[in-house]
């Protein structure tokens, strides 16, 4: 029945545009200057945070933008390097295991965007690479107002390349330290009169720092038809094949609440790990411009992802003998399919006075879930100060009742949402939206025991946005905001959905400005941010609980400085305190100690962390075409259990490029860690996970037109 009911909806939407049973109006305006608008400067045009194609300096929130050409620069092939360009973004392993990507912006989680549509779950998502990128634009703080349930820290959408008319081509090559290979091929032009195409394959191996390999296969073919002057229906499709091999310990705590002093190179995890994840996305969407002042989006969106995985689970540090015990090994299946069908209508209105903007949208999505996990007691690293590790496969191991799970996950939700951007004079705007969503959610199954349990959860997610903006002058942007967000999380890593949604909030303060005669942009942002209510499990608890309470405060940096030709300069940098509020207690029994986790800091989470990134291009016709790059990352301290007791040291890590560029082929030389520095990126269960030594990649890309 749902499935007829879905395809009379989309039969009522897409039919009468797409047979030109509408008014006749003008063609749509495309959005041009003389002037080229800089990727991130206050000028630049986003999506993300309004879905409105605005200004980032007309946003009452702050948004960061990592442009494609900042990534070629910087040798980027993977979201991790990618996301150091944005300030108060820090990697974090829980939900990603090393298989996904996964991190905490503002001190909290966050989620994923792909051309402003969900991308899935965060936790046991995929890892993401960089050959259909175009841009990367990362919302700070809770987007529920505009993209329904999701996390606190903020969304980071994923901007793709898009079918182009005239004919192009570019292929490259590339290859480098542990064994690390891979190519891709870019086409894109127009088949016929009205139908524009492109097509991106890649593939990708590298047998990986520590022996965790990935190995890697991607198309992503999508087409535009120009239906008539108004109307345009796309269709985008991606098929990802990625074999990633996960670690969910690195190197692993002694006794003295220390990293032992071993080689980065050593193993704690099972040499078996393996993920094996398959996904299947097809996202249609059709534009109509009914009139000037009044557009409608239409999109069907359909995500199919199937993840086979053996990973580590729970493991202690190091005790008083010097052993690692507690450690466990997890064999999970998941089959999972996700639908969406959202409708929008964007209308341009002026009324006493004032410049309305107005969104209005409906959305309808869907959850299925099939996931079966077993779960299996290892043997102890009797040594982890010589670490060798005595399981090589499951064979003679017994599965644990407690450990396993067999369930499945469905959900149903309808969405109404508003917003609406006022210009009120040349100087001064406003921005409200509210969102409702009616969910629906059934976790059935079995959980540590062979009998059938039922979780099923009706509630209504409300959330919103208020914000204004002062400029002043064309070039300065004073904006306050505030947020909050709600998130129902339906992931299969915990053991049983959440029978209450978190919530979240966010105050925010800041400014942004285009300064020494357009050199320079800037955008600093004074925030605060809340999360409550979320599941947590704490050291010495048999099962997770939502006790989970954090709040952080503090400041963020964004510059853009371009002082002479040639030279362009990024940083960022944030000041943050980042606090658990949650009275609940935790024990470690390795070190005898229990007590409140108030007042710690939420695991993985850094203080101060920063990014700078300068490229020059030489002028000299005897060195034109050649330019070089230097960076540097720093994140301080952190800490790898919820009662602070195991701290990651901070670290300062320098890149450096070194390319040649000519209009039809380019030759990249980037070099990873210049001092071979030991840091830690990230915590595990019980320890570090060590970044990659020094390392070099080369790339060489040639372009047809």
């Amino acid at each position: 029945m749902k499935k007829k009911q879905l395809a009379l909806a989309l039969t009522a939407i897409f039919l009468p545009s797409a047979f030109g049973w509408a008014a006749d109006t003008e063609m749509p305006e495309v959005r041009a200057s003389a002037k080229r608008v800089r990727p991130g400067s206050p000028n630049d045009v986003v999506i993300t945070g309004s879905k409105t194609d605005t200004q980032l300096k007309d946003l009452p929130a702050s948004v960061v933008v990592v442009p494609s050409q900042l990534l070629r620069d910087q040798g980027v092939i993977d979201m991790n390097r990618a996301l150091e360009n944005a300030s108060g973004v820090q990697p974090l392993m829980a939900g990603g295991y090393g298989f996904a990507n996964n991190y905490t912006v503002r001190g909290q989680a966050m989620r994923f965007l792909r051309d402003g549509y969900p991308d899935g779950t965060s936790q046991n998502g995929y890892w993401h690479t960089m050959y259909d990128v175009d841009r990367i634009e990362v919302l700070k703080g809770p987007g529920s107002a505009l993209y329904g349930s999701g996390q606190a820290g903020g969304t980071v959408n994923v901007v793709t390349k898009q079918p182009r008319r005239g004919f192009g081509a570019e292929i490259g090559i590339l290859g480098g330290s542990f064994g690390a290979w891979g190519l891709y091929g870019d086409v894109w032009g127009g088949i016929g009169e009205n139908l524009s195409a492109r097509l991106i394959a890649d593939a990708e191996r590298s047998d990986g720092f520590r022996g965790l390999s990935r190995d890697l296969k991607e198309v992503s073919p999508s087409f535009a038809w120009s239906i008539d002057a108004d109307k345009t229906l796309t269709v985008d499709f991606d098929y990802r094949d990625l074999k990633v091999k996960p670690d969910n310990y690195g190197i692993v705590f002694n006794f003295q609440q220390q990293l032992p002093n071993v080689s980065r190179d050593s193993r704690y995890y099972s040499p078996m790990n393996f993920s094996d994840q398959k996904i299947r996305r097809t996202t249609v969407s059709h534009d109509w411009r009914i009139s000037p002042d009044l557009t409608m989006r239409t999109a069907l969106v359909n995500d199919q992802r199937d993840l086979s995985m053996l990973r580590n689970g729970g493991g202690n540090a190091g005790n008083a003998a010097g052993a690692m015990t507690g450690r466990q090994a997890r064999s999970q299946v998941d089959d999972a399919r996700y639908t969406m069908l959202q409708n929008e209508l964007v209308w341009k209105l002026t009324g006493g006075g004032i410049n309305h903007t107005v969104l209005a949208g409906v959305e309808y999505n869907t959850t299925d879930v099939s996931t079966v996990r077993v779960g299996y007691n290892l043997p102890n690293i009797t040594n982890i100060n010589s670490p060798i590790v005595p399981e090589t496969s499951l064979t003679g191991l017994t599965p644990v009742a407690s450990q396993g799970f067999n369930r499945t996950i469905t959900s149903n939700a309808w969405a109404l949402y508003a917003q609406d951007q006022m210009d009120i004079g040349e100087q001064f705007k406003v921005r409200a939206g509210l969102r409702a969503d009616r969910m629906h959610a059934d976790d059935v199954g079995t959980q540590g025991s062979p009998t059938v349990r039922t979780i099923s959860v009706r509630d209504t997610l409300t959330s919103g946005s208020l914000g204004a903006v002062w400029q002043p002058n064309r070039d300065l942007s004073l904006y306050a905001g505030y947020s909050k967000g709600a998130f129902l999380n339906l992931s299969t890593e915990p053991a049983a959905i959440s029978t209450q949604p978190e919530s979240s909030s966010q105050k925010e303060f800041g400014v942004k400005a285009n300064f020494l005669d357009g050199k320079a942009d800037a955008n600093i942002a004074i925030f605060e941010t809340r999360r409550d209510n979320y599941f947590i499990t704490l050291p010495g608890a048999l099962s997770p609980t939502q006790d989970g309470k954090e709040r952080t405060r503090g400041i963020e940096f964004d510059v853009s400085l371009r002082p002479i030709t040639g030279l362009s300069l990024l940083a960022n940098l944030v000041l943050q305190n980042p606090e658990v509020v949650s009275n609940s207690n935790a024990t470690n029994a390795i070190l005898g100690i229990t007590r409140s986790i108030a007042g710690t800091m939420p695991t993985g989470v850094s203080k101060r962390s920063a990014r700078l990134w300068g490229t020059y291009e030489f002028q000299d016709a005897a060195w034109k075409g050649w330019g070089m790059g230097l960076g540097a990352t720093y994140k301080g301290e952190s800490y790898a259990d919820a009662l602070n007791l195991y701290q990651i040291p901070g670290y300062t890590i320098f890149d450096a490029a070194l390319f040649y560029r000519t209009k039809k082929w380019e030759a990249s030389l980037n070099l990873k860690n210049l001092t071979d520095r030991t840091y830690y990126v990230n915590p595990t269960f019980a320890g570090a996970l060590p970044g990659d030594p020094r390392s070099v990649m080369l790339t060489l890309r040639y372009r047809f037109d």
